[in-house]
């Protein structure tokens, strides 16, 4: 028998590996919000930028390194100190990617649900009902770098989409609200 592709209205759930008849089952899921999705990205970039901030300190500490003062925070100190190339903070941007990317290809790949997704009641599918791995997680990972890289318009297109994806280069993955 055939499985289609994910739609916001059913995946097709296929039975463990080596048993021995295919039971196809329809699991009937909706499409999440961009709302919902918003919240969810907000929760993660939040709790990336903590765990990136607490790592750079404690090695700024550790190295004696100087550490900027509340009033000097802000974005024109980050500009400086990438057109300076300051090594604590291109370090620090280079960590904030990776782990951005370790989040979400652990999380969003391998459990099928972030913190902030699991907060606001999403669960990323694949077409068989399923987490969608590492390897889909990582082309997820790539396809929301595409749809962030034009100042955040990639995102906009959800707005106008019928099944309100985000990042529709990876098909057969889908945010579905999870009961």
């Amino acid at each position: 028998s055939h499985n289609g592709d994910v739609s916001s209205v059913a995946a097709t759930l296929s039975p463990a590996p080596g048993a021995g008849v295919r039971d196809e089952r329809v699991l009937r899921v909706r499409a999440a919000t961009f709302p919902r999705r918003l919240v969810a990205a907000f929760v993660d970039l939040t709790i990336v930028a903590l765990v990136t901030t607490l790592i750079t300190v404690a090695v700024a500490l550790v190295l004696g390194a100087p550490l900027p003062s509340s009033k000097e925070l802000g974005p024109d100190l980050l500009l400086a100190g990438v057109l300076d190339r300051n090594p604590m903070v291109v370090g620090s941007l280079g960590l904030l990617c990776g782990v951005g990317a370790l989040y979400q290809i652990y999380f969003g790949g391998v459990t099928g649900q972030t913190i902030g997704k699991r907060l606001v009641r999403l669960r990323i599918i694949s077409v068989r009902g399923r987490a969608p791995g590492p390897m889909r997680g990582l082309l997820r990972l790539l396809a929301l770098v595409l749809a962030l890289a034009p100042s955040g318009l990639g995102w906009l297109w959800c707005l106008f989409d019928r099944e309100r994806r985000v990042h529709r280069v990876v098909e057969g993955v889908d945010d579905v609200v999870h009961r």
